[in-house]
C-alpha cells in the first residue's frame, strides 16, 4: 500500500511538471501545515499581485487549474490541495461535520499563508469549501468566485450516478478497493462525461495523467466523504445553503457556470444571484469544468471581477 502511494505521488509530481511546462506556468510547490484539521497539505504558488486562493473539486488536485492560470495576470495565486487530495495528507471524513470542517479548513489555510483577507476561487467541492467559509467569516473574504456548480451546496442539487453509490459506506470502500489506478485515457473519459468533450481538445496527456494519479491518491478520502455528504442522490439537508444565508452574504460573489453543467443546472446559480446582495452570474457554453471549455474567457471574467472589487474597495467612501 505504501509503495502504491509513493508511486502515485511520484507520478503526480512528474506529470505536473510536464503540465506546467506545457502551459508556460512558472510555479513552485511546497507543503503547508494547517491547524484545523491538523494536517499537512500542499500549496502551488505562481504569479504576483493581489492574493487569491483557489480550491479544486473533489478527488482532484491543484494541477486541475493549470489551463486557467496563464489567463490570470497580476495575481498571486495559491492553489490548495484539499484534505486527502493531491499531495495533502490522507484524511478520513467519517463522523466529520462537513460544513464546520470546510469553513475551518479554509480559515486555517489563510492563516498558514499569512493572509488576513483574500479573494477566494472554488470549483465543485472546492466551491462549497469557499462558499461555506465566506458565509461564516465574510470579513476575511474580499470576493468570492465560484467557477462551475459548487458541488451540492445550492438548493436543488442532486448527486449523479454512480457517485451516489458512495453514500453507502460499505459500497464506497468496496468501489475504492476494486478500482484500478486511473490511466490518462480513463481520466479523459471521466472529464468528458461531467464536463463535455469539446473543452478537452488540445489538453496535454500529462494533465490527464496528473489527475489520474490524484484520483488514485484521493480514493480512500473520497469514499469516506460520501456518507457524510449525501444519502443516495440527495445531499444532507444541513449542508445545503439556505436562502437566508445567501440574503445575508454581503461579499461580492461571481458565478461562472457552464450551460451544460451536469452537476447542477445554471438555474440554481441564477436563483442564488437573485438572493445575493452583490451577486452576478455568467453562463458560458460548456460543462462542469468550464475553464477547460473557455479558459481565456473565464480568466477575463475572473480578472475583471476581482479588479473591479479591489478598485471599489480602494475608492474613497
Amino acid at each position: 500500500m505504501v509503495d502504491r502511494i509513493e508511486r502515485e505521488r511520484a507520478r503526480l509530481g512528474a506529470a505536473e511538471a510536464a503540465v506546467f511546462a506545457h502551459y508556460g506556468v512558472d510555479a513552485s510547490s511546497e507543503s503547508l501545515s494547517v491547524d484545523d484539521p491538523p494536517l499537512v497539505t500542499r500549496v502551488v504558488r505562481c504569479g504576483r499581485g493581489a492574493p487569491t486562493v483557489l480550491f479544486h473539486g473533489g478527488g482532484m488536485t491543484a494541477t486541475v487549474w493549470t489551463p486557467l492560470l496563464p489567463h490570470l495576470p497580476a495575481r498571486s495565486l495559491n492553489l490548495i490541495d484539499l484534505p486527502g487530495c493531491g499531495l495533502a495528507d490522507a484524511f478520513d471524513y467519517t463522523c466529520v461535520d462537513l460544513a464546520e470542517h470546510q469553513a475551518a479548513f479554509v480559515g486555517s489555510v489563510l492563516d498558514a499563508l499569512g493572509l488576513q483577507r483574500a479573494a477566494l476561487v472554488g470549483s465543485s467541492l472546492g466551491g462549497m469549501y469557499a462558499l461555506r467559509f465566506t458565509l461564516q467569516q465574510p470579513e476575511r473574504v474580499t470576493a468570492l468566485s465560484l467557477i462551475s456548480a459548487p458541488a451540492f451546496a445550492l438548493p436543488g442539487a442532486r448527486i449523479p450516478f454512480p457517485m451516489s453509490l458512495s453514500s453507502n459506506r460499505l459500497l464506497g470502500r468496496l468501489m475504492t478497493a476494486l478500482a484500478p489506478s486511473p490511466t490518462p485515457r480513463m481520466m479523459r473519459r471521466v472529464l468528458a462525461m461531467i464536463g463535455g468533450k469539446q473543452g478537452l481538445e488540445g489538453v496535454p496527456e500529462a494533465l490527464f495523467d496528473a489527475l489520474g494519479a490524484a484520483m488514485a491518491l484521493a480514493g480512500p478520502t473520497t469514499a469516506s466523504l460520501g456518507p457524510e455528504s449525501f444519502r443516495w442522490s440527495r445531499p444532507h439537508p444541513h449542508l445545503v445553503v439556505t436562502d437566508q444565508e445567501l440574503t445575508n452574504c454581503h461579499v461580492p460573489v461571481q458565478l461562472i457556470w457552464g450551460d451544460t453543467d451536469k452537476v447542477q443546472s445554471p438555474d440554481a446559480g441564477i436563483r442564488a444571484v437573485e438572493l445575493l446582495p452583490d451577486g452576478r452570474i455568467e453562463i458560458l457554453p460548456g460543462g462542469h469544468g468550464i475553464w477547460f471549455d473557455a479558459p481565456a474567457r473565464c480568466g477575463e471574467l475572473l480578472t475583471d471581477f476581482l479588479r473591479s472589487v479591489e478598485e471599489e474597495g480602494a475608492s474613497p467612501k
